[in-house]
């Protein structure tokens, strides 16, 4: 494991207090929602296909798919994105 430091705000520290064991379960939990959030914009601006932004995500694309629908980000599915997702 690797001791590293940051700085936060006042607020955010006392926001951690009640964590402060479990910390890095509260961090991993923050970066894999903020790459599910990038893979998700990604996505709807056409950027990434379906699989790749489920890979960037880290996630299922089962996963992805219901992300997507929780965000109202609706996939066209057409002939060429399922030979892009088979590819």
């Amino acid at each position: 494991m690797q001791t590293v430091t940051i700085t936060i705000s006042e607020e955010l520290a006392t926001q951690l207090e009640p964590f402060g064991t479990q910390l890095d379960t509260v961090l991993s939990a923050g970066v894999r929602e903020l790459k599910l959030e990038q893979s998700l914009v990604l996505f709807k601006q056409g950027h990434l296909s379906l699989w790749k932004a489920a890979r960037l995500a880290n996630v299922s694309l089962r996963e992805m798919i219901h992300s997507l629908y929780l965000h109202n980000i609706r996939p066209e599915i057409d002939e060429q994105l399922i030979q892009e997702e088979l590819a």
